[in-house]
């Protein structure tokens, strides 16, 4: 009472337990198992999901009711492919903590490291996270080099940048050029702008290269 409720992933929560939090959140009361009494809370809460849950209302499999419940201040996270400008201080972030956890003093070869700005990383921060613990707990020198990565990371860049059909050379220039021109954009009006393309292309571009659009709501 008076803190925050945190509910991570909430896209998994059986519609059974969806009808149970709409309940909580309108009401402002629980009932503590066993009990009988209902107990007034004041609390804040925080909804989390790498879902479209807008698209999980229209096919039943989420509750109406509790998504504009729960959708009063949306905050969108771009996934981890969307800023690579982040991926630099992260690996500092994660090289820090497990060094301290475990004991060493690894440090990564800025080699390495452009491999992973790079990457593509489809399971995100945590990937990354997961990614970094591994490297710092089975290296055996202090740097980490790029022979130390997973093959999945280094055939990434190759196959990305290496000697690829001019068609898929085209398509994986266009896919950079794009997420360049929507890291430094406010809507898709301004990417078009940018890009001397309509509005329309850019959302089919981004729909194309299955690209988060950050400005749904708004453009």
């Amino acid at each position: 009472n008076g803190g925050t409720l945190f509910l991570d992933e909430i896209g998994e929560l059986p519609q059974f337990l969806q009808a149970k939090l709409l309940r909580f959140i309108q009401d402002r009361e629980i009932i503590r198992i066993g009990g009988v009494m209902p107990i007034s809370v004041d609390i804040r809460i925080i909804a989390a999901t790498n879902k479209d849950l807008k698209a999980m209302v229209e096919q039943k499999f989420f509750r109406e009711d509790l998504y504009y419940r729960l959708n009063v201040i949306p905050i969108i996270i771009p996934p981890l492919r969307q800023r690579p400008e982040d991926i630099q201080p992260l690996v500092t972030f994660f090289l820090n903590k497990f060094n301290n956890k475990y004991g060493y003093k690894k440090k990564i070869r800025p080699e390495a490291l452009r491999y992973l700005i790079e990457y593509d990383w489809p399971g995100n921060v945590r990937e990354l996270e997961n990614l970094i613990e591994r490297l710092v707990v089975t290296t055996s020198a202090d740097t980490i080099e790029v022979e130390d990565l997973p093959n999945t990371i280094i055939n990434y860049k190759t196959a990305n940048y290496g000697d690829l059909p001019l068609e898929e050379s085209v398509a994986n220039f266009e896919k950079q050029l794009i997420l360049n021109v929507l890291r430094n954009s406010k809507s898709t009006l301004e990417m078009a702008d940018k890009l001397k393309i309509d509005v329309s292309t850019v959302r089919r571009k981004l729909k194309k290269y299955k690209i988060d659009n950050p400005f749904t709501a708004r453009s």
